[in-house]
């Protein structure tokens, strides 16, 4: 292989390289944490938003929301990462939701892909009322 021919070879995606995907962790009652995304979450930022929310899961808190209302794109590999860390979090024994929020994109692959664990309006409307867990909803 020439030099010429590897500089050619695409470069693996690093973690967020563009600084589409902006993260923000809000604790609005004792025992949660609301994880704000916003921008996009593909191939290349969704490994931050796994290493986010996972610290969030060995965390001390009992509910992990994240708040998809400001995504504006969310690839396979955003869903691959949700639906691993629902996963972790029913080991962990805390309670996991995702808020879709309304970004079309965001909707669409949900409604391809159905995540057992989105609850719409979950992270706006944080109340003193416990959200049902997944297992628990009709």
């Amino acid at each position: 292989m020439t030099a010429a021919h590897s500089a050619r070879l695409p470069l693996l995606p690093s973690p967020d390289p563009t600084g589409m995907l902006r993260l923000r962790v809000r604790h609005p009652a004792p025992g949660t944490a609301v994880v704000e995304v916003a921008g996009e979450v593909d191939l290349a930022t969704a490994p931050r938003l796994a290493e986010v929310v996972e610290s969030r899961l060995r965390s001390t808190v009992s509910l992990v929301i994240v708040d998809l209302r400001r995504t504006t794109f969310l690839g396979v590999a955003g869903l691959r990462v949700l639906i691993r860390l629902k996963l972790l979090a029913a080991g962990a024994d805390t309670d996991f939701y995702v808020d879709p929020g309304t970004a079309p994109t965001v909707r669409r692959l949900l409604s391809l892909f159905p995540l057992d664990c989105t609850c719409p309006g979950a992270a706006e409307g944080l109340t003193e009322i416990p959200l049902p867990r997944p297992a628990e909803t009709g």
